[in-house]
């Protein structure tokens, strides 16, 4: 018998051991879902006299990559930002609580690593010893603001059903948002989007085991597009010259402890693209970024970032990391 796609959920929380599974404690909604266990198979292919090629598969390594999407909550988005950036510096003695992430730079460099519990109402499969590769942010003036996220992590298992409960906060709207480049509010700006990413290398070493040795982290970048009205040649100066202006995307609504904050600050974005549009019946400008690292967006590690990222919401110090 089939069985229902919206009944699935998605649950997570923190390490204390990375690789060692723990039972979620927060949950976040999502629109889709995909997880993948990563078998690698190896032929047996040597010659027995027979016109074949193969003769048998063994079972090698194995990992997992997972994949989400859905629109942005200012609270549980707060897993995916420090679990990507490594870096987070929280403070408030009550809601609404800061969090500040950035690239981490202190230690090994390695981010939180996490377990996701993802419930498909057949079972419910555990991923542990997780680390995010990617998240990616989307805005537009006519939607919500939404994410993507995908991370790697050791072979999923199976565990009893946890109890979901989810926040009560809410997605932001597009139209929210306030978009600033090199420091002067920008409202001619259509739509765009920021992804941060790093590469996570699966280390598999001959130590016993078909689980990898390590799931490791390395250096973070971050890029985007927006698209503009095009009022004037500013935004395409700055392409032609090199200019590198700061770009601020920040999302912000409610009050006392309902406040609620989203904001990506870099201090040097460099357009690497910037093309005229004639399709509508008004003039667009395209615009490519790299956010460059910096001394500026950084977190209590040092170093450099290329971004910082700030959120404001109920979530109490200690819980993302």
């Amino acid at each position: 018998m089939p069985q229902p796609t919206f009944q699935s959920f998605l649950g997570i929380a923190k390490e204390t051991t990375p690789g060692t599974p723990v039972a979620a404690t927060a949950f976040i909604p999502v629109k889709t879902m995909s997880p993948s266990d990563k078998l690698t198979l190896l032929d047996d292919q040597g010659m027995r006299g027979s016109m074949v090629s193969t003769y048998d598969r063994i079972s090698g390594p194995i990992w997992a990559e997972y994949g989400f999407d859905g629109d942005v909550f200012p609270d549980t988005l707060g897993w995916m930002v420090t679990g990507v950036l490594g870096d987070l510096a929280s403070s408030g003695a009550s809601a609404p609580y800061t969090h500040n992430a950035a690239v981490l730079n202190s230690g090994t460099g390695q981010p939180p690593s996490y377990t996701l519990s993802d419930y498909y109402t057949i079972n419910t499969r555990q991923f542990p010893g997780l680390r995010f590769s990617e998240l990616g942010i989307k805005f537009s003036g006519d939607g919500l603001l939404t994410y993507s996220a995908k991370a790697t992590s050791l072979a999923s298992a199976t565990t009893t059903k946890p109890t979901p409960s989810y926040t009560a906060v809410q997605p932001l709207p597009g139209w929210v948002g306030a978009v600033a480049i090199g420091g002067v509010a920008s409202a001619f700006v259509v739509d765009g989007e920021c992804t941060i990413k790093r590469p996570i290398t699966v280390v598999q070493t001959a130590d016993g085991t078909q689980a990898p040795y390590a799931l490791w982290a390395g250096p973070v970048e971050a890029s985007g597009k927006l698209t503009l009205v095009m009022e004037d040649d500013t935004q395409l100066t700055n392409y032609l010259t090199n200019a590198k202006p700061s770009l601020d995307i920040n999302y912000a609504q409610g009050a006392a402890a309902a406040a609620v904050q989203v904001k990506l600050h870099m201090t040097k974005a460099a357009f690497t693209n910037a093309e005229i549009s004639r399709g509508k019946d008004y003039i667009e400008l395209s615009v490519d970024y790299d956010a460059l690292a910096n001394t500026t967006d950084v977190g209590t590690s040092g170093g450099y970032s290329p971004i910082k990222v700030t959120l404001q919401n109920a979530v109490a110090s200690g819980i993302y990391k």
